[in-house]
């Protein structure tokens, strides 16, 4: 019976949580705090103090118990934070998807909520550090120029596959930790796709570099264009191609902000011919250039200064 529960195919198969960086924060003031789109899915776990914050075109007030869920390319802006204590709060910044959809999404998981339970606010906190522990244990057998280089390979030896395999167990149950905690402002049931539609955009997202054409995606679906255009069109209101395009894109603003690789690296790692074609894709879509953008929002990332180079 085991075996054959295990042979079925879940909705979850390519669940993808990868943690890419924890960090504590104490902020006094909004002055110098810049304002940008964050690359990855950010959680913050308010300690003490206030803040008052924009994630996309909403305005929160976020007090102590608060916890913070953004999707990956959330816009945030410090508009206040409060002058009776400093703004206290631990943040962790991942990858959580399955296949290419981000996990937050599929879940409608609430921008900001505030937990009228303390002693579990305080486990989810405790797991916190033990999870930021572990994860900068890790990091340390690595020198900074190989943590800081673009995508970094890190090959591990057997002892730090062991700790690895830790950081990934802990970082599951923390995740686990959250939908807990927040059951009841969740959905019944996720939001679902075609399968079909699920399959060709994990396709999309690993193939990015290639000229995909709507004819090859429609192959590999085995379905007409037409076909493969309404299932688009229904499950994402978009077609394929613009699709591709999309991704493209959000994959452009990532490298933008979170590497220094020139344009010309990123327009091929993206799958366009040339660097003009890119240029001109991305102000189409953002109303600026790929160098305007990196100059205006790299600096807002507020990934670790012991990782990158500044906050």
């Amino acid at each position: 019976m085991l075996q054959m529960e295990m042979s079925n195919r879940s909705s979850l198969d390519q669940l993808h949580i990868n943690l890419r960086w924890m960090k504590e924060w104490k902020r006094n003031s909004s002055e110098r705090l810049a304002e940008g789109p964050l690359p990855y899915n950010t959680f913050w776990l308010t300690l003490s103090g206030s803040a008052t914050m924009q994630f996309d075109k909403e305005v929160y007030e976020i007090n102590k118990y608060s916890i913070i869920a953004l999707h990956a390319q959330t816009f945030h802006r410090w508009i206040s934070i409060g002058d009776k204590e400093p703004f206290h709060y631990l943040s962790l910044a991942c990858e959580a998807r399955v296949g290419s959809f981000d996990l937050l999404r599929m879940y409608r998981f609430p921008c900001h909520a505030t937990l009228d339970d303390p002693a579990s606010f305080e486990q989810l906190v405790a797991l916190w550090y033990e999870l930021s522990n572990e994860f900068y244990r890790l990091l340390s057998n690595f020198n900074g120029k190989d943590v800081n280089q673009a995508d970094p390979l890190f090959v591990f030896n057997t002892s730090q596959t062991i700790q690895y395999l830790k950081i990934r167990s802990l970082g599951n149950l923390w995740i686990h930790q959250l939908f807990e905690l927040l059951r009841q402002q969740l959905p019944e049931s996720p939001v679902t796709y075609d399968i079909r539609v699920y399959e060709i955009c994990d396709y999309i997202k690993e193939h990015l570099r290639e000229r995909t054409t709507l004819e090859e995606l429609a192959a590999r679906a085995s379905l007409s264009k037409e076909h493969l255009r309404f299932l688009f069109q229904k499950e994402l209101g978009l077609s394929p191609m613009k699709y591709v395009t999309s991704i493209r894109l959000q994959k452009a603003r990532e490298l933008l902000l979170m590497t220094s690789n020139p344009m010309k690296d990123i327009a091929q790692r993206i799958g366009y011919d040339d660097q003009h074609h890119f240029t001109r894709a991305f102000h189409r879509a953002e109303g600026m250039s790929p160098s305007e953008y990196r100059k205006k929002y790299k600096g807002s990332i507020e990934f670790p200064p012991e990782m990158h180079g500044g906050s």
